[in-house]
């Protein structure tokens, strides 16, 4: 308990939730990538230029925490995971909206596994329907700031040594380590040595004897590969060169300031957010609503942030619609 304390006090660092980015991706089944792996598969997802980045799997879920600061910390817990730790096990299926005190944390929960996390600026009924109704969740909580505090130190306390130890950079000290390891046991250490060296001669043996076929076909497949190798670097310089422009140009547009901007429009209507997404500059929103879908192209028209508004789908009885719209930009639109 002593040692918990003293990790607790000294060690720990809670990355707030509103200093990071969450990102997740899942997998058919369980892999083991490395940091340097992680950061050119995905970095290009984070809101920042040069991110930092605090990883963590689970089953078949890798999850992912970017933020712009370094942190000089050996214990690292994001913010959003220690809340949905703590609050797993009690809601196994809900939207938990947490109110930090200048921004509100979304926790969504689905089958006790962390589905989604983010933080929003103002508390937006609109955003909270669309997300429950997007993963099928009933169950809606609301934590005020004041229980929140109280929630955080209580987290924070009853974090176990398994779940510190999860977040801990096992390579730290590893060396050191490793050698205190063989000064205690050195004796037995070597006769497990030598045993191990009579049967990896074995193995030696059984390998050479294969090496030159092995040799014989990587030559081969590596001959077969390089065409396809210079049109892979080929794609990832060109697609590099598209990023750097797009971030230089193209100011990073925050979608939840965005939808919220929107969502303020049609708070006198009798309408219900379906699903919104942003790509380059093009906006899509579908819209469930009981009034004439013209009447949501109307309101859609009178936010100055949108320019050529267009209805793109309707059913028949035109109880849903789709609008498609561009996306006005200090810089250049995609």
């Amino acid at each position: 308990m002593q040692l918990k304390k003293l990790i607790l006090s000294k060690f720990i660092y809670i990355l707030p939730a509103n200093e990071s980015f969450f990102f997740k991706v899942k997998f058919e089944k369980k892999v083991k990538l490395t940091d340097e792996l992680i950061a050119l598969n995905y970095k290009k997802h984070a809101p920042y230029k040069n991110p930092n980045f605090k990883t963590l799997t689970e089953n078949q879920n890798l999850y992912i925490w970017f933020y712009e600061q370094e942190i000089n910390s050996k214990l690292i817990i994001p913010e959003s995971y220690l809340l949905f730790n703590f609050f797993k096990e009690k809601y196994a299926n809900a939207l938990l909206n947490i109110d930090l005190g200048n921004s509100h944390c979304i926790l969504i929960i689905k089958n006790s596994l962390l589905v989604n996390s983010y933080t929003m600026l103002e508390d937006d009924k609109n955003i909270v329907d669309m997300e429950r109704n997007r993963f099928g969740i009933e169950q809606y909580i609301k934590i005020d700031k004041s229980r929140y505090i109280e929630i955080k130190r209580e987290a924070v306390e009853s974090l176990s040594l398994q779940d510190l130890y999860k977040w801990t950079d096992i390579n730290v000290q590893k060396e050191g380590l490793f050698a205190n390891i063989v000064n205690k046991i050195a004796y037995p250490l070597a006769l497990l040595l030598f045993f191990t060296m009579a049967v990896e001669q074995y193995h030696v043996r059984e390998v050479k004897a294969n090496l030159a076929k092995v040799e014989e076909a990587y030559t081969l497949a590596k001959s077969k590969n390089d065409d396809i190798r210079e049109k892979i670097n080929s794609e990832e310089k060109k697609e590099e060169k598209w990023l750097n422009f797009v971030h230089k140009e193209l100011p990073y547009e925050d979608s939840l300031t965005i939808f919220t901007h929107i969502s303020k429009a049609f708070n006198e209507k009798k309408f219900t957010f379906e699903s919104f997404t942003i790509v380059g500059s093009k906006l899509k929103i579908t819209i469930k609503t009981q009034e004439d879908f013209i009447e949501g192209l109307n309101v859609l028209n009178t936010i100055d942030v949108l320019k050529d508004v267009a209805l793109k789908y309707t059913n028949k009885k035109r109880h849903v619609a789709t609008y498609e719209a561009t996306l006005l930009s200090k810089g250049l639109e995609l």
